[in-house]
């Protein structure tokens, strides 16, 4: 019996070999729409898992909608939504449930409680089914063969319409290759070229975003959006930081444990932090320590002595003069992805006095001997020395290879996240505006060190806390797409 069993798996095994490269778009196919969503929560298991998501995606649990209990046969129905597994690319964190053994059947037997009539054994379901293809022992080996065939097929349309789609964007012709993204959506709804590239088309063909102007014309290949931005009513100069995955975290930083990888959609980030001027324009007064006769440039300064609080406000002020809003406070995340700016070297303290102001390149020379002179020890010295630094007018470092100024060093910067362990997750309640905790501010002030201008350090503050080395950047979500009307025809030539 158990050669027999191994026997069964092995031609099992071959039928399935054969079968999937047309299986691949079953894993991801949004014609079932429920698992699809489940899934999605659970984060692309495919990424690493590519063949039990194919074994998976030949099986009849690929198309089970509907369940009693809601919880549905696919990743997260059987190990869980596993959110820190999904986005710790070192695997320190395992899934939520990873059954061996005797266990799996326990699974199984949840929606099958009566087992298989022709073996009543409920404790060794995987002696005759994979676990993940869940293969008929019986091998109806012309059904898996006819499912792979109409696989196939579906994967040859997408690809053509793809095809298609490209080369009218290489031609600029973004209306027949908006026909052709949204036929490629069709045939395969879990093709994420098709649906970034539907998105990226209609941003084209309607480019302009409420409340701003666009600078220069130029536009992010992969998005659509704009690369620049200004506000119209308070000229703040936006960048776009582009879609993309970065390892979050150091593995040699307290609090930044553990690296982590985390995948960001399209955002603007102010190029340069919240100058003076440009808080007094929104909310009327200055609560700067660094203003007045001593500093003739202090509307270029970047605003301090600002709380969380204070930043809130002030973005609800924004949102008054922007259409839809969209202005808010960085995450964390999306803080730490700016000032990487793509890249993925150690990070290196040599070089961090050229983009931002730092102890080392901030003391206010005219004022240090004086304050040396009158301190009597050297606790009086601690008490004044605050005052042998002060911010640079903002925009006047190097910028980082993203084009935005002082993400090393100038002040501190509020973000929206609540200070909590890794990994980051946009979902477990850290982003909520109203939840009580400290508040996450991100890069070093103009007093700190050159080793804190490591992009993954973190520190945090109460959020009603106002002090001389806070500021804030402002961030935009951009708008969905909007305004065209539906696709109902196909190109008449081809490119």
């Amino acid at each position: 019996m158990a050669r027999l069993r191994r026997s069964r798996m092995t031609w099992a095994f071959v039928v399935l070999a054969a079968a999937l490269s047309a299986a691949l778009i079953s894993a991801f196919s949004r014609a079932q729409q429920g698992q699809r969503e489940e899934l999605t929560v659970s984060g692309n298991c495919a990424r690493c898992h590519v063949s039990s998501t194919l074994e998976w995606g030949i099986s009849k649990h690929s198309t089970v909608t509907e369940s009693k209990d809601g919880r549905l046969p696919n990743c997260v129905g059987c190990h869980g939504v596993s959110r820190n597994h999904v986005v710790d690319e070192q695997n320190t964190f395992k899934p939520d449930r990873v059954a061996h053994g005797e266990d799996i059947a326990k699974l199984c037997v949840e929606c099958h409680p009566k087992g298989c009539k022709n073996a009543p054994d409920l404790l060794n379901c995987q002696n005759c089914h994979h676990i993940h293809a869940l293969v008929n022992p019986k091998l109806d080996a012309n059904t898996i063969q006819e499912r792979a065939k109409a696989l196939d097929a579906l994967v040859e349309a997408t690809k053509g319409h793809l095809t298609d789609g490209q080369k009218y964007v290489k031609a600029e012709q973004w209306e027949p290759a908006r026909i052709e993204y949204a036929a490629a959506l069709a045939s395969n709804p879990g093709s994420v070229e098709a649906e970034t590239g539907l998105k990226m088309v209609s941003r084209r063909l309607k480019p302009d975003i409420a409340g701003f102007k666009i600078v220069d014309a130029q536009f992010d290949p992969q998005s659509g959006l704009p690369r620049e931005i200004v506000m119209n009513d308070t000229g703040i100069d936006m960048l776009l930081v582009p879609a993309g995955s970065f390892d979050m975290g150091s593995d040699t930083r307290a609090g930044a444990k553990p690296v982590h990888t985390v995948t960001l959609a399209p955002f603007y980030l102010a190029k340069y932090e919240m100058s003076q001027a440009e808080w007094k324009s929104l909310m009327t007064t200055n609560p700067s320590y660094y203003q007045g006769a001593k500093y003739p440039q202090a509307d270029k300064f970047p605003v301090e002595q600002v709380s969380w609080d204070d930043c809130q406000a002030m973005v609800a002020a924004v949102n008054k003069l922007i259409p839809g809003g969209g202005a808010r406070l960085p995450t964390e995340a999306e803080w730490e992805y700016a000032a990487r700016a793509g890249s993925t070297d150690p990070f290196d303290a040599s070089k961090a006095l050229a983009n931002g102001w730092l102890r080392d390149n901030s003391q206010v020379v005219e004022r240090a001997a004086a304050t040396r002179a009158a301190a009597q020890d050297v606790e009086a010295l601690k008490i004044t020395a605050s005052d042998l630094y002060a911010p640079h007018p903002v925009g006047t470092s190097k910028p980082n290879a993203w084009g935005l100024y002082d993400m090393a060093g100038n002040v501190s910067q509020w973000c929206s996240s609540l200070a909590q362990p890794y990994p980051y997750d946009v979902n477990d309640g850290r982003e909520s505006p109203s939840a009580p905790g400290l508040r996450v501010l991100r890069g070093p002030n103009f007093a700190d060190m050159v080793e804190d201008a490591d992009p993954a350090a973190r520190h945090s503050d109460r959020p009603t806390r106002k002090i001389r080395w806070n500021g804030v950047r402002l961030a935009f979500t951009p708008p969905e797409p909007q305004g065209l009307p539906p696709v109902t025809t196909a190109p008449t030539t081809r490119p």
